[in-house]
């Protein structure tokens, strides 16, 4: 045996985490558009992260301050060319990509912080307190995303920070209902009930044996979500209800674009297809990671 295939042996051997993630790593490499989606899914953190090496101008000067040209045509100074005000449309774009990420991130978090707790307390301990969680549940998820959201940040104000708490109270549900599927599952399996049947307590199987199991499945729930959450992000920015202006947001920017999408159509196609490639990008990476995690999809993947 080589050299490296013996250190590969004793890697494995003496971290299993390790030779999983290994195992992972090859067959998700394995798949190209699962690939080619993770590279522009960084590609869009690194220019929400460095904006300002990302950016090729300060996407909030005007013409007033730059001397630039009101509607000029995309070039080698202005990639996606400027819009009535002489400003950047290629640097607001990059910039609006940090308000996108920023608002799946929270949004994702608000929701999974609170719906997995709520999904690993009806699921395991069942009877009256399952009820009584699910039916609040399925209420919740009666109502349209975009809807609920509306109603949400009609009560609360308009303001970014509205909308990513509007838009995670909306994924609560989708979490809840994931993670209480699963811990039906798990709670009986044999190792579950050993643990039970040697005193362990309920927060303690729930912590050691439950949560681990609901891992995979919220990674490719979230992974699918984070697309949702820019949509309606994008929605209630072009509604107003969002980014405020002159903050960059590629839902104001579309709503910009409304008004002069006669004469000046590229001004709502580049932020359109910053919304498409971004959505898609999280969508196609979501079914990858599902394909990969899901033990039922594993063996024809």
């Amino acid at each position: 045996m080589s050299s490296s295939g013996s250190m590969e042996v004793l890697t494995s051997e003496r971290d299993p985490r390790f030779a999983n993630f290994l195992v992972f790593a090859r067959r998700f490499a394995s798949r190209p558009i699962g690939v080619i989606s993770l590279t522009v899914v960084l590609l869009i953190a690194f220019a929400a992260v460095f904006t300002d090496i990302a950016a090729t101008h300060d996407p909030l000067e005007t013409l007033v301050t730059t001397g630039a040209e009101a509607f000029a045509k995309p070039s080698f100074s202005n990639f996606f060319g400027t819009d009535q005000l002489g400003r950047d449309n290629y640097s607001r774009i990059v910039d609006a990509s940090r308000t996108a990420l920023m608002v799946g991130v929270v949004s994702i978090l608000i929701g999974a912080g609170i719906g997995v707790p709520i999904g690993v307390t009806a699921g395991y301990s069942g009877g009256i307190r399952d009820e009584v969680l699910m039916r609040l549940m399925d209420a919740l998820f009666a109502f349209p995303g975009i809807l609920l959201a509306l109603m949400i940040i009609a009560a609360l104000g308009t303001g970014i920070e509205n909308v990513m708490l509007a838009i995670g109270i909306t994924f609560i549900p989708s979490f809840a209902r994931l993670v209480r599927g699963t811990t039906l599952s798990v709670k009986e399996q044999e190792y579950v009930l050993a643990a039970r049947s040697i005193g362990a307590g309920g927060a303690r199987v729930a912590a050691r044996h439950i949560l681990p199991n609901t891992f995979a499945p919220v990674v490719v729930q979230a992974s699918l979500l984070f697309g949702v959450a820019i949509i309606i992000e994008a929605s209630l920015s072009f509604l107003g209800l969002g980014t405020r202006p002159p903050d960059p947001s590629w839902g104001t920017m579309l709503n910009s674009a409304q008004r002069l999408i006669s004469s000046e159509p590229m001004l709502a196609v580049f932020p359109g297809l910053a919304i498409v490639i971004t959505v898609l990008a999280f969508n196609l990476l979501g079914d990858v990671l599902r394909d990969l995690l899901d033990p039922r999809l594993r063996g024809s993947s």
